[in-house]
């Protein structure tokens, strides 16, 4: 009874409580449930094509050391390794001729044991290539002309007719 006395008393355009009652009619809670499948739905829909989606990684940083020491601050061997690399980079570049020509004794030996392994393993990976090649693409055979067809189709016809007569 204050409740009421209390609400009836406010100015119209302060009442709070001066909306209709909220029923729940059979159609809204059949709209709700559609509106909940629907929503799951798409939800699933979402996660199932974020499964084929490459997570976003934090880019791995590589703390590799990719700058050489100055030679100033090089040890003996560290300097005596580093005119090794420089002597085998300008090596590794020459023919199989030239390196006959300009190398000898221990350079010549690595030169040669280098391109051994080198061309052992070209070898090797032209056959796999060729093996797999089959694989992938095999040899295609030509297709039968309309003639041929025929021709085989009456060779069967002459195949069968002797194999009934032999058998009578």
């Amino acid at each position: 009874v204050i409740l009421e006395f209390f609400v009836l008393s406010l100015p119209r355009t302060a009442c709070i409580i001066d909306h209709p009652p909220i029923t729940f009619h059979p159609s809204t809670i059949n709209n709700s449930m559609l509106t909940m499948k629907v929503l799951a739905v798409f939800s699933s829909l979402l996660i199932g094509t974020s499964a084929f989606v490459s997570p976003q990684h934090a880019k791995s940083v590589n703390f590799a050391l990719k700058a050489q020491i100055p030679k100033d601050e090089m040890t003996a061997d560290q300097l005596e390794i580093l005119s090794i690399q420089e002597k085998w980079n300008e090596i590794r570049l020459y023919s199989r001729e030239e390196a006959a020509e300009k190398l000898d004794g221990e350079w010549l030996e690595a030169y040669n044991r280098y391109f051994e392994a080198y061309d052992k393993d070209m070898e090797l990976m032209l056959e796999i290539k060729e093996k797999v090649a089959k694989l992938i693409e095999p040899p295609k055979v030509a297709k039968k002309g309309i003639k041929q067809r025929k021709r085989d189709a009456w060779a069967k016809k002459q195949a069968q007719a002797a194999a009934d007569a032999a058998a009578l």
